[in-house]
């Protein structure tokens, strides 16, 4: 069987967004990425927003699964239910497919819908094997440790603003292509250093980068492996010996001083 990867998206379009060129990195190398949809967006926009999401995992060659019902990831819903929902919803599908990592926002990345989702793949890592491997994106709050550096070329650029553009709807809105394409850039600038250490040289001249931190859950606590390019580790006898714990059981900004408040467009419910 082909090894599996499965992203976790709270909408919608963040498979298209989070981590892109790593989930089809992974593809081209013969993983299997299932793509998880969590949510929705608003109750009047399901239809498209399904239809859109669709249409995404045709373009990209992933596998779409969907949470049925969708979660309600409203800023003012029950985003404990949505935590709760995953953390218990999860794991099956993770073992349905056999999936060796699960990709998903961190629980700090300032969306609210973001955040619970990122709480309920943390509290779902209890009821799996220490051997699973989580990544985790960032993409409205930086990660603090990343330690997973993938640099890219034009060609995957191309194939993730393909697969977003799928995402009519919300491009409409706001064309998050513009962001697909400065946070590569700035990340093959700044992320070297950001994983490997300040003062760090550039380790590709490639012109787009994807960074993400990985851990494990080994003993009870989320430990992180050695700064790595993508191909090249973390290799078996490689420690986790940096504990990440403190962070991620760490209250976000927002879950202290309260979330950015939520526009509904024209259509939404």
């Amino acid at each position: 069987m082909a090894p599996t990867v499965l992203h976790v998206a709270p909408h919608p379009d963040d498979e298209a967004v989070g981590s892109p060129a790593a989930l089809l990195h992974l593809l081209d190398r013969g993983w299997t990425v299932v793509s998880v949809i969590s949510s929705l967006g608003f109750k009047g926009q399901w239809d498209r927003r399904r239809d859109e999401a669709l249409e995404a995992s045709e373009r990209a060659g992933f596998v779409p699964v969907f949470f049925d019902p969708p979660l309600n990831l409203d800023l003012d819903a029950d985003l404990g239910l949505s935590t709760h929902r995953i953390a218990s919803e999860l794991p099956p599908i993770v073992k349905e497919y056999e999936a060796q990592i699960v990709v998903s926002p961190s629980p700090h990345d300032v969306h609210h819908g973001h955040e619970t989702v990122g709480r309920g793949v943390q509290r779902a890592l209890a009821m799996l094997p220490p051997t699973i491997r989580w990544w985790m994106w960032g993409v409205w709050g930086d990660l603090p440790a990343p330690n997973v550096f993938y640099p890219f070329d034009d060609r995957i650029l191309d194939r993730a603003t393909h697969i977003l553009e799928a995402y009519a709807g919300e491009l409409e809105r706001n064309d998050y292509r513009r962001l697909l394409s400065g946070r590569a850039a700035a990340n093959a600038v700044l992320g070297a250093e950001r994983v490997f250490g300040f003062g760090s040289a550039a380790v590709s001249a490639l012109p787009y980068a994807e960074v993400l931190t990985e851990v494990r859950l080994m003993d009870g606590r989320f430990m992180a492996c050695e700064p790595h390019q993508l191909d090249e580790g973390p290799f078996r006898d490689v420690s986790y010996d940096l504990d990440l714990t403190p962070w991620l059981d760490s209250p976000s900004v927002h879950e202290l001083v309260g979330y950015i408040r939520e526009v509904r467009q024209d259509g939404a419910s």
